[in-house]
């Protein structure tokens, strides 16, 4: 079960920025959560760092790190989600041209989140994807030049509620 509210997301209101930040306040839910239990002894989590979110852990026998992309997809492109900018560069897409092997490693660090705003709350609109899902749900191919976009139906056999998308980033972060 999620630890705070579902956010309300919606075309012409910052949508992702909206999403990043119930994410951030669901995750130090989480991590603070994993603080009480004595398993985590501290965190701290850097917004824009490279990625949407970076989030950076002391657990009790190791060092950890995690780095979070966000999307919220509100319809203005159709069928579509943008990554980069519009000439085709960015992190995101840096990190989409890596190689197959690089990708797979990534994936124990770096996850894709994604928020269907076009669906209403309560229902599976959150979808929790790694790198290489991410690279194959490209319109077409991830490359320099254009602008690159996600085709949010490659993702959405994928879709999750809320709590479902609290307990996929418990298990991301640990």
């Amino acid at each position: 079960m999620a630890f705070t509210k579902e956010p309300e997301i919606a075309q012409g209101s910052e949508p992702e920025e909206s999403f990043e930040r119930a994410l951030i306040e669901e995750l130090q839910a989480i991590l603070d959560r994993k603080k009480q239990d004595l398993s985590l002894i501290d965190y701290f989590l850097l917004p824009r760092f490279g990625v949407d979110v970076a989030v950076l852990m002391q657990w009790q026998d190791h060092s950890a790190v995690r780095f979070l992309e966000l999307k919220a997809f509100v319809g203005s492109r159709p069928g579509g989600v943008g990554f980069g900018n519009q000439r085709g560069d960015g992190p995101q897409v840096d990190l989409l041209l890596l190689k197959d092997s690089e990708l797979h490693l990534a994936d124990k660090y770096i996850a894709w989140v994604l928020v269907d705003g076009t669906i209403p709350a309560g229902s599976k609109r959150f979808i929790f994807f790694n790198n290489t899902q991410a690279k194959n749900a490209a319109m077409r191919t991830v490359s320099r030049g254009k602008q690159n976009n996600f085709r949010v139906t490659a993702l959405s056999s994928k879709a999750l509620t809320w709590d479902d998308l609290s307990a996929q980033l418990a298990t991301f972060l640990e």
